[in-house]
């Protein structure tokens, strides 16, 4: 056992440092993919995101969630991300952002709906709900064109009325361009 733990830490140590990965640069860009789970409305996730630097400490994160949960379809969201590098392959990042999504929302008689949204034909927009996240983010840098990350945020969805708020916990890993 503790050979193993052992070989697992020197490759967590020794492969980035000789694939030479480097900490966040400012114009990188990153595709990725994410699963996970939204607690507090009882639903699974996975979805896609792209990741843009700002600058060197700033990150913007634009991703869509696919909600698997009847009454739930898509999570749209884009969150800003502040980077603390613990190591050049190693980072911890708050994470401040907006969302628009229709979790736990069914399906209305169109004589419920807002009016000018029945009047307009947009339907499919009933039960939108806008939100803000907060929360903390890890990343780790693989090689320099891939790392892996993990977040947990709280959706804070607003209005409050009926609907409650959501803890996310997501895994993912990226693709550097």
């Amino acid at each position: 056992m503790k050979k193993l733990l052992l070989s697992i830490f020197a490759l967590l140590v020794v492969i980035p440092s000789l694939n030479r990965a480097s900490a966040q640069v400012a114009e990188d860009f990153r595709f990725g993919v994410h699963a996970g789970a939204y607690i507090g409305a009882n639903a699974l996730t996975g979805g896609v995101y792209g990741t843009y630097g700002l600058d060197d400490w700033l990150n913007m994160e634009v991703g869509v969630n696919y909600i698997l949960k009847p009454y739930s379809f898509l999570d749209v969201y884009c969150d800003f991300q502040v980077l603390l590098e613990v190591s050049s392959f190693w980072h911890v990042y708050p994470i401040v952002g907006i969302s628009l999504h229709d979790i736990d929302t069914p399906p209305r008689p169109t004589s419920e709906m807002n009016p000018l949204i029945a009047e307009a034909g947009l339907t499919m927009l009933d039960g939108w709900t806008p939100g803000i996240n907060f929360g903390l983010g890890v990343y780790y840098d693989i090689s320099y064109r891939w790392r892996v990350s993990g977040q947990v945020k709280m959706l804070r969805r607003l209005p409050q009325g009926v609907h409650k708020s959501s803890f996310i916990m997501l895994g993912g890993i990226d693709y550097n361009f």
